[in-house]
């Protein structure tokens, strides 16, 4: 599909001669001419990579932002080839044309070059990562409330997963104000001025998701130090309470080993009270060390 900057609101199925913006479905953009002559200087340009990257080449920029599934429902790849004259984006899920299409209603007045196509589908696509991020913050206080509460004692395997995830959130948005800045510098000059100034409110937004990605990601580690140590003091209550067992029938063990040696001559054996006099001596024992428990608060 082709929008030429001239006349957003009618895309065409033919490409204008300049000043247009393209987006091609992944299976179909070898069919195109423009995107083939690409490939020789491109050769990475179908590959799926794990970070997002731009390189900058004489007269045009070849742009990859991998945005991670913590934001979307699943991972969704952006990848553009951007010159003065058109901007091309490879959708490989149908990803970009939909929030194009959402992003032209609302920034439709304020395109006028391929420069301000790029920011503002950037901007749009960024728009909402504040409010997302806000929603990961309170399913980490959701978390850590669990985990004091003791409510969940075998959230290891989630946290570790929100820490995987949340600290990709961190990689994803430092690459991205990389690339950011390197399209502000423009050593190749291939951005209007306004359309830099533009890209500098949107470096300070994303500067902004970095240092919210990183506190996310320190919290999953004090959530994960909290866990540890709850589990910890889970651990000491069950140790706690096997050590008081083992004390209280410590003195019958030793009762009974007594009785259990094979000497000829135990007068309480022969005794006809003997039993009935163990077995009190015994209750009384566990009774009183029962109550010594109790007054000391050991239990």
């Amino acid at each position: 599909m082709f929008y030429s900057i001239n006349n957003l609101k009618n895309p065409s199925d033919s490409k204008p001669d300049s000043n247009f913006v393209a987006i091609m479905p992944l299976a179909k953009a070898g069919n195109y001419d423009i995107i083939n002559s690409y490939i020789p200087k491109i050769p990475t340009l179908f590959t799926d990579f794990n970070f997002s990257k731009i390189e900058i080449f004489e007269d045009f920029i070849f742009g990859y932002i991998n945005i991670p599934e913590i934001l979307i429902s699943e991972t969704s790849i952006i990848s553009f080839i951007y010159s003065e004259s058109y901007l091309i984006f490879i959708d490989r899920n149908d990803f970009v044309s939909h929030n194009f299409e959402k992003m032209l209603g609302i920034h439709l007045n304020h395109i006028s070059s391929t420069g301000d196509a790029l920011f503002c589908t950037l901007d749009y696509i960024m728009s909402k990562d504040l409010e997302k991020i806000n929603r990961l913050q309170q399913n980490l206080v959701e978390m850590e409330l669990n985990v004091l509460n003791n409510k969940k004692l075998d959230q290891i395997r989630e946290i570790t997963e929100y820490r995987s995830r949340t600290l990709k959130l961190h990689h994803y948005y430092v690459q991205v104000e990389g690339i950011c800045e390197d399209l502000v510098s423009d050593t190749k000059n291939l951005f209007h001025d306004n359309t830099k100034a533009t890209f500098e409110t949107l470096i300070r937004k994303i500067t902004l998701y970095v240092h919210e990605s990183e506190q996310i990601w320190e919290y999953t580690s004090q959530i994960r130090d909290i866990y540890q140590q709850q589990l910890d003091v889970h651990q000491n209550i069950i140790m706690k309470f096997l050590t008081i067992v083992t004390t209280l029938f410590m003195p019958l063990t030793l009762i009974a080993g007594w009785y259990g040696m094979n000497f000829e001559y135990m007068p309480e054996l022969t005794w006809k009270y003997g039993y009935p006099l163990v077995f009190i001596l015994s209750c009384i024992i566990v009774i009183v060390l029962c109550v010594i428990f109790r007054k000391k608060n050991w239990w």
